[in-house]
């Protein structure tokens, strides 16, 4: 925050002390911000100085080699000191003009101070102000604190404090929720759309996560409003080192300075205080409404009526027909590692997604976040299931492209349960959406209604899982190891010889390779599995095995 209450170089040249100065070098540095000063009076002043000071010298500690004033410039250059002030005549005639070209090409301003001016003349004046600059920066930190506490303690919202921030600067403002992908704006009538606009997209593009820096305090873009070119701020809300979210500023009525800045950059803290209560009570009804899935979704009847005892709390209809999908977080091709951190935070931004989404569906949509899974319950008052199936059906498409475009479907497997009329026979559906997204990425796709999986129906029982294990480990597990161990390709082989219909010549085709090389392949195969494929019954049974094998790889 120095910066923010320095004073340029071209203000202290402005300085009633310093109307007799003139620069002799670096005019494009002029802008450079002091924040503190510094009088060299020995030659190894280098060591000595840091980012910001503005020195000041007779010039006394190198009048007997003037010239090395040329090697001087670039490195207080780079130690950050903003100018340099000169005094000349007394030990030095005039500045070399090699040590004027170094601070031209570095833009570092370079003046000469009137003989007849002191350096405390100078300080003083310069400290001073950059004092009161301070001061006056932290006293606008403890009003804008304070008008923000007032209106959290009145029992304000974001909204309250987007409103308090737009009355204080006249600009439109946004707050974005990172945990629930909200927003709220406060802008003049003429511009809410306008920003409401620019806030639907920075949520289609993850707000303002793709800009800036990891380490920024803030950045600015350029932006239209209303077709008019302006400046938008982004603040980043830290607090705990954690982002909660961003406020955007729009610089559509008056500029904001740095002091500006500043102050709104020390306020986020607070904000993300607001945030963090509103993720509290968001994962206490989280809580809530886990127990009263858990009751609703087994197979108990003790327990679906404590449940439904407090359904209207949650606003479930229950009259109306129902159907539960899961989303659970697969381990394809060890893609991802599913420590508890990492599960934790894919399925945050699922949720974040289903958040998004669910604002505007027609339809009930219930949701909580187990950490192992995803539940959902969707509800149709119509009662028919062929419009539950086709409103859910619709929704997938549209969850499954968004969840593509946040470069999440990949490590994801979805399953629909069936629809039911009655609530008591809702656990089946969440057991059938659980076994129907056990199944991973089996056939490439990432959403199994459970009614459409045919033979997996019965390959995803739970009850059957150890006997499926032995008859795959009997049937295609030698097959398996042989390609492991050996890099051949004889499984995918032997799917794709079931694919083209046990036509050879297809096979080849489909795997471009020459055809005696499947003759081989499959010869092989009936070999290692000890199988003949003229036995209807030996060929089914790896059909099954490979099968079994697409739904255990994703496990």
């Amino acid at each position: 925050m120095d910066k923010t209450y320095g004073i340029s170089v071209r203000s202290v040249l402005e300085m009633e002390v310093l109307k007799g100065a003139k620069l002799i070098a670096g005019r494009g540095g002029l802008d450079r911000v002091v924040t503190s000063m510094n009088v060299m009076e020995v030659p190894d002043i280098i060591d000595w100085v840091s980012g910001g000071e503005l020195i000041v010298t007779t010039a006394y500690s190198i009048k007997d080699d003037v010239e090395k004033l040329v090697e001087l410039v670039p490195a207080l250059n780079s130690r950050g000191v903003v100018g340099l002030g000169i005094k000349p005549k007394r030990y030095i005639r005039e500045t070399p003009q090699a040590v004027i070209n170094a601070a031209n090409a570095l833009s570092f301003p370079i003046f000469e101070i009137p003989p007849e001016v002191s350096f405390s003349k100078i300080i003083t004046p310069v400290l001073t102000t950059i004092v009161n600059n301070q001061a006056q920066v932290l006293m606008d930190i403890y009003d804008l604190q304070k008008s923000l506490t007032a209106t959290m303690l009145s029992g304000g919202n974001l909204q309250a404090i987007t409103q308090t921030l737009h009355n204080r600067y006249g600009n439109s403002v946004a707050i974005y929720n990172e945990f629930f992908s909200s927003y709220v704006i406060s802008a003049t009538y003429s511009r809410r759309d306008a920003i409401y606009r620019q806030m639907e997209n920075c949520v289609r593009d993850n707000a303002g996560e793709r800009h800036g820096s990891d380490n920024a305090l803030s950045w600015r873009e350029l932006c239209k409003v209303d077709g008019r070119e302006c400046s938008k701020i982004t603040v980043p809300i830290y607090s705990d080192k954690k982002l909660y979210g961003y406020i955007f500023m729009w610089e559509d009525n008056r500029e904001v300075t740095s002091v500006d800045l500043a102050v709104i950059e020390a306020s986020t803290s607070l904000i993300a205080l607001e945030m963090l209560k509103k993720i509290s009570l968001f994962e206490m009804e989280n809580n809530h409404k886990v127990s009263f899935l858990d009751d609703l979704l087994v197979n108990d009847e003790l327990s679906q009526r404590k449940a439904l005892a407090n359904a209207e709390y949650f606003d479930f209809d229950i009259e109306a027909i129902h159907q539960v999908a899961v989303v659970q977080v697969i381990n394809s091709h060890n893609s991802l590692s599913l420590s508890n951190g990492a599960l934790y935070k894919m399925n945050n931004n699922i949720v974040r997604v289903l958040r998004r989404l669910s604002r505007s569906a027609s339809y009930k949509l219930l949701f909580v976040n187990k950490c192992d899974n995803i539940v959902l319950v969707f509800e149709q008052s119509s009662r028919s299931p062929a419009l539950c199936k086709q409103e859910v059906s619709q929704f997938m498409e549209v969850f499954g492209k968004a969840l593509a475009d946040d470069g999440l479907l990949e490590f994801i497997s979805i399953g629909i349960g069936r629809a039911y009329p009655d609530t008591a026979d809702l656990w089946k559906s969440c057991s059938e959406a659980k076994r129907a997204a056990g199944c991973g990425s089996v056939g490439g796709v990432r959403v199994h209604y459970f009614e459409d999986m045919g033979v997996y129906r019965f390959l995803s029982c739970d009850t059957l899982q150890n006997e499926l294990q032995s008859f795959y480990t009997e049937t295609l597990k030698v097959l398996v190891d042989y390609d492991r161990d050996h890099d051949s390709e004889l499984v995918r082989t032997l799917q794709t010889y079931f694919k083209c219909g046990g036509n050879l010549k297809k096979l080849a085709e489909e795997l471009g390779v020459h055809y005696n090389t499947v003759a081989y392949r499959i010869q092989r195969i009936k070999e290692l599995a000890g199988v003949s494929f003229d036995n209807a019954d030996q060929l089914l049974n790896l059909q099954i095995a490979l099968k079994i094998y697409d739904v255990q790889r994703d496990r």
